[in-house]
């Protein structure tokens, strides 16, 4: 043990600081409310991503039963050697059409799409603009790549324009989130098209948390706003409203071409479990047939970031289903998950480096089954809990 010494006085440093992590247990499948550790009594869950409650609906765990049955659990094999089957191609077809492009990619997670897009298609002598509040997996990736990048915050578009306008490079990239993770509000995706066409920008649109929740049939931000076609680059996790696991990346065919045969994420992993692609494609089903869960997503998150303004607790600029309720330090954002969670409800506390120093919180997402009620006593909860 003493030669992991460093490690430990790390991890006191952390604690002492109130940034030490821990895990918890859920004992129960994902829902608005679950089991957690070895306690008996139910917690009202506002922290999961499973926004549509599709993870554990009964159709997709028939598809996925079904699908285990007739192609086993893993691929066994990468993409290039053996493990491409039939439920990936038909996914990569079904999710391209969906998304409204030529051809989709699978990753087996958000993060490694994100690897493969921003290592890989970038290059030696080209531009990476990143919105500062963009997901960890778009910052290390674009670090990590042989492209030059810079930030931009997107209260201050002026330093995009200013960005965009200098330098000589061969090619420039505009990466954002469509709905920020940490703070619930979206990117100025009209304004983004309008300098990606000015500067002959390509525009890749991480949709980590809008596929599925947003637009006419559930494709996302871009499709909410009317500008899909104007996306390059559109990635999309599949463990938040999919309630499945891994990544599509959906671009031109040349852009798909382009990742299996270049991005080491790619070559270099074992394929996604057949099961997980049937998964999706029960999500998909869903998703299409059933445009009353984003209706019933949107409404409570509307009727929930009310209550909580009209309480005089800071959402920030909120305008989704994830809602912060900004604190500032890390021990009283600690404190006040806890009270939250003896008073029945599991909302972990978000704090540094996640979020800036200072702007610790609790991050609460919504989901289309949370009841009125339920979402009536998390605000008066928090009222005694945060001290507004």
């Amino acid at each position: 043990m003493e030669k992991f010494a460093f490690l430990q006085d790390q991890l006191d440093a952390l604690k002492a600081a109130d940034l030490l992590r821990t895990l918890r247990c859920i004992r129960s499948a994902a829902g608005p409310t679950v089991m957690v550790d070895g306690d008996s009594r139910a917690r009202v869950n506002f922290c999961s991503n499973n926004y549509l409650n599709i993870a554990s609906d009964p159709h997709v765990i028939q598809a996925v039963s079904q699908a285990a049955r007739r192609w086993g659990y893993g691929a066994s094999a990468s993409r290039l050697i053996c493990g491409t089957m039939d439920p990936h191609v038909e996914l990569e077809e079904r999710f391209a059409a969906f998304a409204g492009k030529e051809a989709s990619v699978m990753f087996p997670s958000g993060w490694m799409a994100n690897e493969a897009v921003l290592r890989t298609i970038p290059q030696k002598g080209d531009l990476v603009l990143m919105d500062k509040a963009d997901h960890a997996s778009i910052i290390d990736a674009a670090k990590a790549g042989e492209a030059t990048f810079r930030t931009w915050r997107r209260d201050n578009p002026d330093r995009l324009r200013k960005l965009l306008a200098g330098g000589d490079y061969r090619r420039r990239f505009i990466v954002t989130e469509s709905v920020f993770s940490m703070d619930g509000d979206t990117a100025d995706l009209e304004l983004l098209v309008e300098l990606k066409n000015a500067y002959g920008a390509i525009l890749i649109v991480d949709e980590a948390h809008s596929a599925g929740c947003m637009g006419p049939t559930g494709a996302g931000f871009a499709e909410e706003r009317g500008l899909p076609a104007q996306v390059d680059i559109m990635i999309a996790p599949l463990g938040k409203a999919f309630g499945a696991a891994g990544a599509m990346v959906a671009a031109g065919r040349t852009v798909a071409d382009y990742l299996i045969n270049r991005a080491r994420a790619f070559i270099y992993t074992t394929a996604p479990a057949p099961v997980n692609c049937a998964a999706v494609m029960a999500a998909l089903d869903i998703i299409r047939s059933e445009p009353q869960r984003r209706r019933m997503l949107a409404d409570n998150a509307a009727y929930l970031r009310n209550r909580l303004a009209d309480s005089g607790l800071d959402i920030a600029n909120s305008c989704s289903h994830i809602i912060p309720v900004v604190i500032g330090s890390s021990k009283d954002a600690l404190a006040a998950s806890e009270a939250l969670y003896e008073k029945g409800f599991l909302l972990p506390a978000i704090r540094p480096p996640t979020v800036p120093a200072g702007s610790a919180r609790l991050r609460i997402s919504v989901q289309s089954r949370h009841t009125q009620e339920q979402m009536d006593a998390l605000v008066d909860t928090l009222q005694d809990v945060v001290g507004h």
